[in-house]
């Protein structure tokens, strides 16, 4: 059962809001899971869009996913664009819980998982968030504001996430052009190809 933070942003209307609707519904159709788009807005994790059906349902939100950024890889894809310093501002203001017993709650380590994995690998979650539930995400962002498509899988298999992610990640460029198109985010003069899948992202 979705839970508030994955309801769809507000409608609006015209070609570009429904070709993102088309384009996040094709994504999900090829990595066979749940798609969504998250923002990091005025300091929290939000979930903007998402894509299910009933061979891909949506993770069960049973914690409020603003207070499981460390947790989530839909979080973790967002705090990995951020500074150290705005690291530990969400940090302070939201506490490193163990949800299951995968969970990371040592900012060290958690600091090292975003920092030093290798230049363009997706962000997992291991049934970190929840038990049974497996996810990825891709940072997306050519912004002002961290962005990210992610996708989860209700089954902790590694090899079916392994393929999901890397498919996830070939199609995240055609994500990102879907929601400039629909005005979610504004264009900017930096080419596509530096911010989708650089180091830092």
């Amino acid at each position: 059962i979705a839970g508030s933070a994955l309801l769809l942003a507000e409608s609006v209307n015209g070609d570009g809001r429904g070709h993102l609707h088309e384009t996040l519904a094709w994504v999900r159709d090829a990595v066979g899971a749940a798609v969504y788009v998250a923002r990091y807005t005025d300091g929290e994790v939000s979930i903007t869009q998402y894509a299910d059906g009933p061979a891909a349902p949506v993770v069960d939100e049973w914690v409020d996913f603003r207070v499981a950024a460390h947790a989530s890889a839909v979080g973790k894809a967002l705090l990995t664009q951020l500074d150290h310093d705005d690291r530990k501002d969400h940090l302070a203001r939201h506490r490193l819980t163990r949800f299951t017993p995968h969970t990371l709650t040592s900012q060290q380590d958690l600091f090292h998982q975003l920092d030093d994995r290798p230049p363009n690998t997706p962000l997992l979650d291991l049934q970190e968030y929840a038990i049974g539930t497996v996810c990825a995400a891709v940072p997306i962002t050519a912004g002002p504001k961290a962005e990210c498509v992610a996708l989860s899988i209700p089954v902790p298999d590694p090899g079916r996430l392994k393929q999901a992610a890397r498919l996830l990640q070939s199609e995240a460029a055609a994500v990102l052009l879907a929601l400039i198109v629909a005005g979610s985010t504004p264009p900017t003069t930096r080419r596509p190809e530096d911010t989708l899948l650089s180091p830092t992202a």
